[in-house]
């Protein structure tokens, strides 16, 4: 007896654990999703499906299949609102759809072209920049360059300059000290030369006073 019911109370729970089969609703139609079969008491209205909505089928029992729609409301509906094949409009709204959406992505694709045509524009702009930049640069070091070696060769005359100006001092310092050696020398000359004159004077004036001195004397005649 036990085996009995439990043998009955899995046919009746089977259709449950059955896998869903999708289908679609109907061509042209609008169909209610209700919380039972039909008008039948207690039964209230959930949702709505149009042609081409797609649903899975959970349980059929007679003229209602209980179904999941695609946004998850589970309800019951005819079984003539239901189709295994997509209606023709659900195909033509399909292929609407996807030409919408091709078209849709067309345009995306236009416009991120536009847009990356706009950022190799701005990139061709930095580009230039900063190639003219680096011109400038080059020409600035070029420029550095040649005032570098000018500071160079300037500094090296000055330094020669310098060492020249030092020797002149040492040139100067040495005529300097003979000019000096040769003043003092010319002043002792002239020293000696007046003292010899002095003297040759002094020699001369006695002479001559020896000489007067002597036509005044008397002479003696014997």
């Amino acid at each position: 007896m036990k085996k009995r019911l439990f043998a009955v109370a899995f046919l009746l729970l089977l259709p449950a654990f059955a896998r869903a089969e999708k289908m679609y609703i109907t061509d042209r139609i609008e169909a209610s999703v209700r919380s039972g079969k039909g008008l039948a008491a207690g039964s209230k209205y959930l949702d709505v499906v149009r042609t081409g909505d797609t649903v899975e089928v959970l349980v059929t029992e007679g003229e209602y299949a209980q179904v999941r729609m695609a946004n998850g409301t589970e309800g019951w509906l005819h079984t003539r609102y239901l189709t295994a094949t997509p209606p023709k409009s659900a195909g033509q709204s399909a292929i609407q759809a996807d030409m919408n959406q091709q078209t849709a992505n067309n345009k995306n694709d236009q416009d991120e072209i536009a847009k990356l045509r706009e950022e190799k524009t701005g990139l061709e702009t930095l580009r230039d920049q900063q190639a003219v930049k680096i011109r400038e640069t080059e020409a600035a070091f070029e420029e550095l360059k040649t005032g570098c070696a000018d500071f160079t060769k300037m500094r090296a005359e000055i330094q020669k300059a310098r060492q020249e100006l030092e020797s002149n001092k040492e040139i100067v310092a040495q005529l300097t000290k003979e000019n000096d050696d040769l003043t003092q020398n010319t002043q002792q000359l002239m020293w000696f030369i007046f003292g010899a004159a002095a003297v040759l004077c002094g020699f001369i004036i006695g002479m001559w006073l020896q000489s007067l001195r002597s036509r005044r004397r008397p002479k003696i005649s014997f």
